[in-house]
Formats: structure tokens, C-alpha cells, sequence
């Protein structure tokens, strides 16, 4: 029961301190003071943690009241280590460093795109947490991939309902780049970009070629590799492990009675060979 009002009671001194700062940043200008923040987690990931480092104002004591805030209506997140939503949000003091920590975690679409504001005594700065192609990323965790071969043609497509930012990628059939063969099309949806890769690749050979086909596409610092085996139109019409002849209109020779045969004459030459000398010679040991 003691704790239940013990907390409470911070829950409330933490509210009346928040209504405080409120007052305080509505009549100060946002954007003074040497404090500044700036996105010390790169790349930021989406779904990852991220952190932002606020630099505290050297004229001002270490002991002064430091809070951060978010969006245009300044809504408190923490003030000097507490919270107001632990699961979302934690601050972390480096006195040595002077340094602020906000730590926000699982990064999510409602993070990028606003303000945050760290203060800092009286000194406040105020930024836009930008989602830049430079310093976030989204990895997609699904993607739609068709491979197919057909009259000598390679036929690919990569689909990615959700990516940031649009993938850069190569190709490569066997030791040849095709990467200008690739298209890519891209269509921003809300903060994402769903993306479509397709190729196609006509090869021709008189002989039988098994090449792979590579696709390497980066999104940002991650690396998403596809392989596939392929083989031209000569060798899906040679049957598996036949080798080709010099004339191939010659009709294969039948092994079946070359196999009798010698099976016929195994037994012939085990019978006159090996038996029938050795029945005679009982016989006439025996007297017969």
C-alpha cells in the first residue's frame, strides 16, 4: 500500500513538473541556448532502437531540470530519467560527456517526421527527426520472387510491399552484368516505398550452358542476395546424364541381348569348364 502511494505521489510531482516545463517552453523561444540534439543511431532502423544525444548547455549546472518533448503541442516524454511511458521511451544522463540519452525504442512510423525538444535548464532546441535516405532504413521482412525460363528467355520479378530507402541493385548471368536489363519501379505509400524489380534476359546457345543468375540488391547497409541455376533450351532437351554423339540421328544400340548373351555364355563355360571335368574324372576314378 505504501508503495502504490508512494508512487502516486512521484506520478503526480511528475505531472506538476511536466504542466511546469509546459509554461516555461510556451514563453521561451525553442531554439536558443547551446544545447542541441542530434540522431546518434545510424542507420536507424525500423523496428530497431534508436537514440538521440542532446549536448547540455555548459553554463548551466548538471542538477538543473532536463527534459525531452515531442511534436508541435510539446508533449513530455521524460524529465530527469522519468517517464511516461517506460515501454517506449528512456533517458539516460553522461555527466561526463554532459550528454543526454534518449533512447527510443522499436522505432516506429510515428517517430520520424516531428519535433523533439531537449531542455536543459532554460536552454531548449528544437529539431525535426527527418527520415533521410542517408540515416533510416526499412527492411522488408517479406518479398514476392518468381524465377521462370521460357524459349531461351530469363523471366524475373521481386516485389517489396514495404522498403526504404528504393533498393540499388545488380544482376549478373554468369559472368556477364545485366544489370542495365533490370527495371525498377517505385511508388511512395505513406513514409515506405513499394517496389517492383522485373528483368528479362534472351540467351542464345547452340550448346548446353548452365549459368547462374544473381541479383544483388541493397537497401541501404543490408544486402539481399537471390540465386538461381539456370539452363538454356539445348539442355532441358537433353535428357539428364545422356552425352551427346557425333551423329545424334543414329538410333542408340539395344544392350538387352548383349546382356543375355552373356549371362548364356557364363553358364556354358561354368558347365563344359568347370563341371563336366570334374564329373569325368569322378567317374572314371570310381571305375565307370
Amino acid at each position: 500500500m505504501a508503495l502504490m502511494l508512494l508512487k502516486n505521489a512521484n506520478l503526480k510531482c511528475l505531472t506538476t513538473f511536466q504542466a511546469l516545463s509546459l509554461l516555461v517552453l510556451v514563453v521561451i523561444d525553442l531554439s536558443n541556448g547551446s544545447v542541441s540534439w542530434r540522431l546518434a543511431t545510424k542507420p536507424a532502423v525500423f523496428g530497431k532502437d534508436i537514440e538521440l544525444h542532446c549536448n547540455l548547455d555548459n553554463d548551466t549546472s548538471l542538477d538543473n531540470s532536463r527534459h525531452w518533448s515531442k511534436g508541435k503541442n510539446v508533449k513530455v516524454l521524460v524529465v530527469n530519467g522519468e517517464t511516461v511511458n517506460d515501454t517506449k521511451y528512456s533517458e539516460e544522463l553522461n555527466k561526463s560527456k554532459r550528454t543526454s540519452i534518449l533512447t527510443i525504442t522499436s522505432l516506429d512510423t510515428g517517430d520520424v517526421n516531428v519535433p523533439y525538444t531537449c531542455q536543459h535548464g532554460f536552454q531548449t532546441y528544437k529539431k525535426v527527426l527527418n527520415m533521410t535516405v542517408e540515416n533510416f532504413e526499412y527492411h522488408p521482412d517479406k518479398r514476392n520472387t518468381s524465377f521462370n525460363q521460357e524459349d531461351d528467355h530469363l523471366l524475373f520479378s521481386m516485389k517489396f510491399e514495404k522498403v526504404f530507402p528504393v533498393p540499388t541493385c545488380k544482376a549478373s548471368y554468369g559472368d556477364q552484368n545485366i544489370t542495365n536489363l533490370l527495371n525498377i519501379s517505385s511508388v511512395r505509400s505513406n513514409v515506405f516505398y513499394k517496389v517492383e524489380i522485373s528483368l528479362k534476359y534472351h540467351h542464345v546457345s547452340k550448346e548446353c550452358i548452365h549459368h547462374p543468375f544473381e541479383l544483388d540488391c541493397c537497401v541501404g547497409t543490408k544486402t539481399i542476395k537471390q540465386r538461381f541455376e539456370t539452363a538454356n533450351d539445348v539442355c532441358l532437351e537433353m535428357a539428364p546424364g545422356v552425352k551427346t554423339v557425333e551423329n545424334p540421328n543414329e538410333p542408340e544400340k539395344d544392350q538387352t541381348l548383349g546382356t543375355v548373351g552373356q549371362v548364356i555364355f557364363g553358364i556354358v563355360f561354368l558347365f563344359y569348364c568347370i563341371l563336366f571335368p570334374i564329373a569325368y574324372a569322378y567317374l572314371q576314378y570310381n571305375g565307370y
